[in-house]
């Protein structure tokens, strides 16, 4: 019995010292930096973006998906609770506008060249911007495609720059 105390004290020890570190990693992952200002285009992954399009909300777990037409251009973002660029969920999809069209009415959405979205082409959605969109987009790990639609007006063209969160200083 005394050399089976020995290792379970020892084990027990390890144990007891090991786990602060466990935590400390665990809370400096959980830090979250926050940007002092809004990004301007191209985006990236942790970029705090401009407000404006349509966005889909998918619950509090997941990120919300930001479809937007800038400059006649379609680009699809993922968006978390705090308003920055998430790592896109999908590669690609494709999008089709339904109603008074003018000029093309399905576009195909791929990755843009720096990871952080999807982009439709070629060309360009004329305006004015007045119709159903469906929005279908392969997800990357099952490989199942889901959908989703929604009225799309001039008004969802608007920008709005997010407020930005202040960040307190432990010391005040």
């Amino acid at each position: 019995m005394k050399t089976l105390r020995a290792p379970s004290i020892l084990v027990l020890a390890m144990f007891m010292t090991l786990s602060p570190l466990a935590g400390q990693t665990e809370s400096e992952e959980e830090e979250k930096v926050f940007p002092t200002e809004v990004s301007d285009p191209p985006y990236e992954v942790g970029d705090l973006i401009v407000e404006t399009g349509h966005y889909i909300d998918r619950g509090e777990e997941l990120p919300s998906i930001n479809f937007r037409i800038v400059q006649g251009k379609v680009e699809v973002f993922w968006i978390d609770s705090d308003g920055l660029v998430v790592e896109p969920e999908s590669k690609k999809g494709s999008v089709r506008f339904t109603g008074s069209v003018r000029g093309r009415s399905f576009f195909t959405l791929r990755m843009n060249p720096n990871g952080s979205g999807l982009v439709g082409g070629p060309g360009n959605v004329l305006t004015p911007h007045i119709f159903n969109v469906i929005l279908a987009m392969e997800e990357a790990e099952s490989e199942k495609t889901v959908s989703f639609s929604f009225r799309y007006t001039p008004s969802l063209d608007e920008i709005t720059v997010p407020e930005i969160p202040v960040v307190e200083d432990a010391e005040e």
